[in-house]
């Protein structure tokens, strides 16, 4: 892969990061961009996360920035080292191609942020929307850019 398509690559990914740390930085009790009384584990718990998920933001590590540091990892994996064995390289590339629609779900983010849910008493402040749709964005494009170069086309023969 060209090094120019590499730093796209990771250029995509670095907009995780924002949205990475800080949600390591609220499963670890910290409190900038919320509402006061506002708890992330309650919010899992009362959308119905399974209690894994709520136990482990409880104690410090929040499932969705575990999965934004995967997908980005997986982004720069392909985008650096393709795998060589065929399940691997089909397994990582279907999820890499799933990856995808983060874009869409980010964009749309970004849209209905920017429209407003009309309640002034949002859990959480106004910056952190964009940072999880940057995020999204972001993995999606990464992992759609790390990808596309490993494509394969069939040629079938011509029916004679």
């Amino acid at each position: 892969m060209p090094r120019q398509h590499r730093h796209l690559v990771a250029a995509a990914g670095s907009l995780a990061l924002p949205y990475i740390v800080l949600k390591a930085y609220w499963a670890a009790g910290g409190r900038a961009g919320m509402a006061d009384g506002f708890h992330m584990a309650d919010e899992f718990r009362r959308n119905g996360a399974p209690a894994a998920l709520v136990w482990l933001e409880r104690h410090g590590i929040d499932f969705t920035s575990v999965l934004a540091l995967t997908g980005v990892a997986l982004a720069l994996l392909l985008a650096h080292r393709p795998p060589i064995r065929p399940l691997p390289r089909r397994l990582l590339l279907a999820s890499a191609w799933a990856g995808t629609l983060l874009i869409p779900y980010g964009l749309l983010t970004a849209v209905f942020g920017a429209l407003g849910s009309g309640a002034g008493d949002a859990p959480l402040t106004g910056w952190v929307g964009p940072a999880g749709a940057a995020a999204f964005v972001g993995i999606g494009t990464a992992l759609g850019l790390s990808a596309w170069p490993h494509r394969t086309f069939r040629r079938t023969a011509p029916a004679g």
